[in-house]
């Protein structure tokens, strides 16, 4: 592909997204690809909600609701727990508009993270 292409679409991607509707629009979709994200992790490890509420010591019903409502609003360590609990690391890449990564934060999945969630007693 070659440089014009590429300018022409940034500008054209720079442009639509100038109307509220179509950013709006755009959010839904980066909402929906992450949510099904998350459940295409965990299930290609073969959990279920409630074997990877267990390793996170949280409730089934709130792995559910972190698989629902997962956006661009979700936290850094909500992600990086759900990561590690499915025993994957997680890898963030901050990147220019030519793709060049700048840097990398990188969390493996046995790294602490703080306290961790006390398992519900039973």
């Amino acid at each position: 592909m070659s440089e014009a292409s590429n300018t022409s679409f940034r500008d054209y991607f720079k442009e639509v997204m100038q109307d509220p509707e179509e950013r709006r629009l755009y959010r839904e979709v980066l909402e929906e690809e992450l949510r099904n994200l998350l459940v295409y992790l965990r299930k290609r490890r073969r959990l279920t909600q409630q074997a990877l509420a267990e390793r996170l010591g949280v409730t089934r019903s709130r792995v559910s609701q972190m698989e629902a409502s997962a956006g661009l609003s979700t936290s850094l360590e909500a992600l990086a727990r759900y990561a590690q609990a499915l025993g994957l690391s997680l890898r963030l890449e901050f990147a220019d508009e030519d793709g060049e990564v700048l840097a990398r934060y990188s969390l493996s999945p046995d790294e602490p993270l703080g306290e961790t969630p006390r398992t519900p007693a039973g």
